[in-house]
C-alpha cells in the first residue's frame, strides 16, 4: 500500500511538471533561440559471431529501434526515450523469436537561478563513472550487475560548484517495466524482465525500493587535460516480495577517476556492493530455481541471471581519438575496456571481460566493432544463467565479435 502512495506521488509529480513546462513553453521561445523541444531516434542493426553457437555466426541482426524527446526552455526540462526490439529464434534459443517494447528514461525537472537542477521521474542513478563506465558497446561488468547506465523511478538534485559536481536521489521505485511490452512472455523471462536496465526480479520474489544514491566528483586541470576524481554511495532496501523469503538492505560503494590527456581518455572503478538478508536469495521461477543465500536474480532486456549477492567490480579503460578521415569516415576512437565481477563466495569464480573496438561516424551513420574476450559473463561467453553467479567448471572463456551500424537523427 506504501509503494502505491509514493507512485501516485510521483505521478502528480511529473504530471505538474509537464504542465508547467507546456505553459512556459511558447513564452520561453523567440526568433534567435533553438526550440525548446527537439525528438531524436536511431535504428541499429549488427552483424554477430560466437564462438560457442554456431547459429550465430556472422548473420545479420535487427537490433533497436528507439524514439526520444527532449525540453530544455531554460527554466523547466524534460526528456523520455522508448524501445522497441525483435529477437529472432537464434537469439531467444527457443522455437520462436520475440519483440518487445520499454521505456528507457521519462522524467520532468526544473532548472534554478544557480542553475542546480531538479528532477522528477525515471532517470539514470548518479553512481559511478557517468554516462557511463564504458566505451563498448557491452559496456561493462557493472553494468550487468546493475551499476552502470542503470534506471529508476525517484526524485534527483544535481548542482555543481566550480569544479565540484553533487548528485543526491532517492528512488522509491526501481521503475520495473513501465511502459512495456512483449509477444511473447514465454521466450522471455515474464513481463518483469522487459526493461532497460538491471534489477532484482519482483518475479523471484525480491525488488528493490526505497534507495537512496550520492555522488561527488571534482574536476581539476592535470597534465594538459582534465581529471574527475569522485565517489559514490547507496544504500536501499531490498524488499521480500514473498512470504518465503525475509527481506534485507542492499548497499554499494564506489571510487573512480575519469581522464582526458588530449586525444587519450582513461577511465578507472572499484565497486563495493552488498545484497544483505537471511534464508534464500530467490523464490522458485520460470527460468531458475530457487537460489540459496549466496545469489540473486537480476534481469534486463527480456532475460534474466543469477548473480552473487556480494563481491567487487574492478574497471580499467584506456580510449585514443584519432585525427583526420577515410573517405567519409571520421571521429575515429579506438579503445580497450577492461573489467571484473569478483565474488565474495568460496567456490564461485570471478568473471572477466576485456572488449577491444573502434567507433567511427559518417554523418548520422555510427558504427561500432568491437571484439570481446570473457570468462563467465553471460552474453559473452558460454555459461549463460550462472556465469555472474557460481561461473562454469571450466572457466568458461568465449570470444565475440559484433559490428553495429546505425543511423541517428
Amino acid at each position: 500500500m506504501r509503494d502505491r502512495h509514493h507512485t501516485r506521488a510521483l505521478r502528480r509529480a511529473i504530471a505538474g511538471a509537464c504542465l508547467a513546462l507546456a505553459a512556459s513553453g511558447a513564452a520561453a521561445q523567440d526568433s534567435t533561440r533553438a526550440p525548446a523541444l527537439k525528438f531524436d531516434g536511431a535504428i541499429r542493426m549488427w552483424v554477430e559471431a560466437l564462438s560457442w553457437n554456431d547459429q550465430r555466426k556472422w548473420m545479420p541482426e535487427f537490433d533497436t529501434a528507439r524514439l526520444g524527446f527532449k525540453y530544455d526552455d531554460g527554466r523547466f526540462l524534460a526528456a523520455g526515450r522508448e524501445r522497441f526490439y525483435h529477437y529472432t529464434s537464434r537469439q531467444t534459443g527457443a522455437g520462436k523469436g520475440a519483440s518487445m517494447l520499454f521505456n528507457e528514461y521519462l522524467w520532468a525537472g526544473v532548472r534554478f537561478a544557480d542553475q542546480s537542477e531538479l528532477h522528477v521521474g525515471q532517470e539514470r542513478m548518479p553512481f559511478g563513472l557517468l554516462p557511463y563506465a564504458s566505451n563498448n558497446f557491452f559496456e561493462s561488468m557493472a553494468w550487468y550487475a546493475g551499476y552502470e547506465d542503470t534506471y529508476a523511478t525517484g526524485v534527483q538534485y544535481m548542482r555543481t560548484i566550480g569544479g565540484l559536481h553533487a548528485s543526491i536521489a532517492w528512488f522509491p521505485s526501481d521503475g520495473r517495466h513501465r511502459l512495456s511490452w512483449t509477444d511473447s512472455t514465454a521466450e522471455l523471462d515474464g513481463l518483469d524482465s522487459v526493461r532497460f536496465s538491471n534489477h532484482l526480479m519482483k518475479s523471484y520474489g525480491r525488488e528493490e525500493r526505497n534507495t537512496a544514491v550520492a555522488r561527488l566528483g571534482y574536476t581539476v586541470p592535470f597534465a594538459g587535460g582534465k581529471t574527475e576524481i569522485g565517489a559514490s554511495v547507496l544504500a536501499g532496501r531490498l524488499a521480500a516480495t514473498d512470504p518465503v523469503l525475509s527481506s534485507g538492505n542492499r548497499r554499494a560503494g564506489a571510487l573512480h577517476v575519469s581522464a582526458e590527456f588530449g586525444k587519450l581518455g582513461v577511465q578507472l572503478e572499484t565497486i563495493r556492493y552488498t545484497n544483505d538478508f537471511d534464508g534464500n536469495g530467490s523464490i522458485a521461477g520460470n527460468w531458475y530455481g530457487a537460489c540459496n543465500r549466496d545469489c540473486v536474480i537480476i534481469g534486463a532486456y527480456g532475460f534474466t541471471n543469477r548473480l552473487a549477492a556480494r563481491g567487487n567490480i574492478d574497471i580499467a579503460n584506456l580510449s585514443y581519438k584519432l585525427p583526420g578521415a577515410i573517405g567519409p569516415f571520421s571521429d575515429f576512437v579506438v579503445y580497450n575496456d577492461w573489467s571484473r565481477l569478483r565474488k565474495s563466495t568460496a567456490g564461485y569464480a570471478d568473471s572477466y571481460q576485456n572488449v577491444t573496438g573502434v567507433t567511427f561516424a559518417a554523418g548520422g551513420w555510427v558504427v561500432i566493432v568491437d571484439v570481446a574476450h570473457a570468462t563467465n559473463e553471460p552474453y559473452l561467453s558460454p555459461g549463460f544463467g550462472d556465469a555472474l553467479a557460481a561461473g562454469g567448471t571450466s572457466k568458461s572463456p568465449g570470444h565475440r565479435f559484433n559490428a553495429n551500424i546505425g543511423y541517428y537523427f
